[in-house]
């Protein structure tokens, strides 16, 4: 999956400018219960593992949905906003005394093979941008659901300055 995941992201490019900014999901008590009742990640890595697949968890990716920010413990379709939002909002959550932070990122243009594509909703791109002390983690719990793996380091052209 890992060799998937660096093949994926050499074909895509997410350009500047890229906005990052803390996240604004909103998680029903439900699954607050849910996420409080999992073991604290004792490092970055555990963290990101357990962010990524609680995620996964409550959301599949689709289009055909009015974008909200708000989570239940109902798995539901989601979109890259979404899927940034929520991923953050988990890690920022669960990562315990971990000196890390995660934020939401948009990235303003992305490519295909060098190539815009026509339809709207592919123009554009969310992820999301861990930090923690001086390492810097490119991650994208869409296509980590889509079994393509989550660092996109190498896809995002251009600066990332966090709030």
């Amino acid at each position: 999956m890992r060799f998937a995941g660096l093949v994926f992201a050499q074909l895509l490019a997410f350009g500047a400018p890229h906005v990052a900014r803390p996240p604004r999901a909103t998680l029903s008590a439900a699954l607050a219960m849910r996420l409080d009742a999992m073991p604290k990640p004792q490092s970055v890595d555990t963290a990101l593992k357990l962010a990524l697949d609680a995620t996964a968890a409550q959301l599949h990716f689709g289009l055909q949905h009015r974008t909200s920010t708000t989570f239940d413990v109902t798995e539901r379709e989601g979109n890259c906003v979404e899927y940034a939002e929520l991923f953050a909002t988990i890690f920022n959550r669960e990562k315990g005394s971990l000196d890390a932070r995660a934020y939401a990122v948009h990235s303003a243009e992305a490519r295909v093979l060098g190539q815009r594509l026509a339809d709207p909703a592919y123009r554009d791109h969310d992820w999301a941008l861990v930090v923690a002390g001086d390492r810097r983690l490119f991650v994208d719990p869409t296509l980590y659901d889509e079994g393509f793996g989550w660092d996109i380091s190498r896809a995002v052209v251009g600066p990332v300055t966090v709030p």
